[in-house]
């Protein structure tokens, strides 16, 4: 990526902040075929930095909505399909200019929603950035069937992955519906008005949100969809995972799981730590990568959980905006209650964290401490499923071939990491460790959501 869209400007970034935070409320339609839609089934959707903040009411798609979306794009898509690429691309690479020109003020509208930090925010839409600019440079895309897709996200990555996928999409000749988190769908929704602005034809990419997850079964199993793009974590994703697949259907899994790291003989104790402690609690343990798992041989074993919990107790929670806190809130009241309940379940074997953080800036969001566990039965859930929560989980085994047994036992998801100077051990595992991405003596905060935004991954 181009170093001046990396470069960081705090005042800029305070004065999109604070236009944000002072945009007027308003009712936010579901969109399909151009039209606004009203439901008369709406919520308001509130910021977890402060819950006295809100972006104004969404509506639920009502009976009918989905397929109606669904036969909208279908509809639209066969002009779509048949422009040229060429012409398809200058629509985004209209909207790209306007990104980078908003790149602040998304990022500001990314933080209050989601609960990102500001170099999250801004490194969220750097990455939607850095997406479209690879997707309108590829003029050589292989020819392939084309349709209606749905795009279907999680607060995970609230900008980059629900964008960038659909935009690859629409590049590549297909028709979206879009359905970002409903926990922070507002810069999803900056992004839409601003296609309205480079004239995307209507119907291309329609937008939905779905509250109450049964909209987005409705929409998997619509005859009309050739594929489904879901991303993130969340009971209703993981269910997805069982559609049925088929030559009419192409499913794409960018779903979050334990992203473990195992700890054998690492050279560097304290590098480790810190940065297992980044992989694990950046954006409260709920970036697509976050580790919620690490898996350390017997004799390191000591000496680096002492480190974690002594590295641990200076990680700031608190405020987003503030530019030194390390990590804000979970994403919702009731992501927080699944924390409270998780946690309370297993507090006897609570090393570190799971208290509530009570400040003047942290009265009205859910603020803790992230939790450290060990000691967890093997049958514990928490061993071996994600939760997409601020908790790590440490498993200490007798060896490396046993750490190896336990990684394979675990829903990795995205990708794996290990920590050592063995050069035999990291051989192994560079070789027998099947996940898309593993990282070798670093953390995984490098790695980047919107995995399958080319349009080549789009065409069947």
């Amino acid at each position: 990526m181009n170093s001046a869209i990396r470069q960081f400007d705090d005042e800029k970034f305070e004065a999109a902040f604070q236009a944000v935070l002072q945009l007027k409320k308003k009712d936010h339609p579901a969109y399909v075929g151009g039209m606004k839609v009203a439901s008369g089934h709406e919520f308001v959707v509130k910021s977890p930095v402060d819950d006295t903040i809100s972006f104004g009411a969404f509506q639920e798609p009502e009976d009918g909505t989905v397929r109606w979306a669904v036969d909208v794009a279908a509809k639209v898509h066969p002009t779509w399909a048949g422009t040229p690429l060429k012409n398809r691309i200058e629509f985004f690479v209209d909207l790209l200019e306007m990104i980078k020109t908003q790149r602040y003020r998304l990022a500001a509208a990314v933080l209050i929603s989601s609960g990102m930090t500001r170099q999250e925010s801004v490194s969220e839409v750097d990455r939607l950035i850095e997406v479209i600019s690879g997707c309108i440079s590829n003029e050589g895309i292989k020819r392939g069937k084309t349709g209606v897709w749905g795009i279907i996200t999680s607060y995970n990555s609230p900008l980059a992955s629900p964008v960038g996928h659909a935009v690859a999409a629409m590049i590549a000749g297909n028709a979206v519906i879009v359905m970002p988190s409903r926990y922070c769908p507002e810069p999803v929704y900056m992004v839409y008005d601003m296609m309205e602005s480079v004239a995307l034809p209507s119907g291309v990419m329609n937008l939905l949100i779905d509250r109450k997850d049964l909209a987005y079964e409705q929409l998997a199993n619509d005859p009309e969809i050739g594929g489904i793009l879901i991303s993130g974590s969340a009971e209703y994703l993981d269910e997805m995972m069982f559609l049925h697949v088929d030559d009419e259907l192409k499913v794409l899994n960018e779903l979050k799981g334990m992203n473990p790291i195992i700890v054998h003989k690492p050279g560097d104790p304290k590098g480790t730590v810190d940065e297992i402690l980044s992989s694990a609690f950046r954006y409260s343990g709920q970036r697509l990568f976050s580790t919620s798992k690490i898996i350390i041989t017997a004799e390191d074993s000591n000496k680096i959980i002492n480190l974690l919990l002594e590295r641990a107790r200076d990680l700031k929670i608190g405020d987003p905006a503030d530019a030194d806190v390390f990590s804000g809130p979970i994403i919702s009241e009731v992501n927080a209650k699944k924390f409270v309940n998780k946690t309370q379940g297993v507090k006897g074997n609570i090393l570190y964290g799971a208290k509530k953080v009570n400040n003047e800036f942290t009265q009205n969001g859910s603020y803790f401490t992230p939790a450290i566990i060990s000691g967890l039965d093997e049958d514990s859930e928490l061993m071996f499923m994600d939760t997409g929560l601020p908790i790590l989980c440490i498993k200490t085994v007798r060896d490396f071939d046993a750490a190896m047994d336990e990684v394979e036992n675990t829903e990795c998801g995205l990708s794996a990491g290990i920590m050592s100077k063995d050069p035999r051990a990291i051989e192994r595992f560079m070789a027998e460790v099947d996940v898309m991405y593993k990282f070798v003596n670093k953390g995984n905060t490098d790695l980047k959501p919107a995995v399958y935004a080319t349009p080549e991954a789009f065409l069947k």
